[in-house]
């Protein structure tokens, strides 16, 4: 019996860094939303996602510009995740 060992992605706002492009899956774990229902949210509002393979990916520039909440979310986060650091 072969066990296959799955690396854990456990992700929160708190560990989601700026960055240029966010997976969809992991700002949907991270707002602790399904992620159909992120993506029918993104769609919504009319937001680009990309699809590179199976994965979807959202910019963060669209993320800012038509769901500022989400955006709020994120950097809010990084500046905690900052303090603590400096902590």
């Amino acid at each position: 019996m072969r066990t296959a060992k799955r690396r854990s992605r456990v992700t929160r706002f708190g560990a989601l860094p700026i960055q240029a492009l966010y997976r969809v899956s992991d700002l949907a774990r991270a707002s602790g939303v399904p992620h159909r229902r992120l993506q029918r949210l993104l769609k919504s509002e009319d937001v680009h996602v990309f699809r590179v393979g199976r994965l979807l990916l959202v910019p963060l520039t669209e993320l800012e510009d038509k769901v500022p909440s989400v955006w709020e979310s994120v950097k809010a986060a990084e500046s905690l995740r900052r303090a603590l650091d400096v902590a």
